[in-house]
């Protein structure tokens, strides 16, 4: 999932049945969310994406 709404693409991925992972670049500070991954920038994202089976 790529989107640029925290809460509504966060929500609306997991509710789809899949995992999210968001990269946090400071933009929605004191936001609560339950992305299943939070990583500074794209390289983290694909190891995270790289190492799912």
């Amino acid at each position: 999932m790529v989107g640029d709404n925290l809460i509504a693409d966060i929500k609306g991925t997991q509710t789809a049945g899949l995992r999210a992972i968001w990269i946090d670049r400071g933009r929605w500070p004191g936001h609560d969310h339950r992305a299943d991954h939070v990583v500074a920038d794209a390289a983290e994202a694909i190891a995270i994406l790289r190492d799912t089976r």
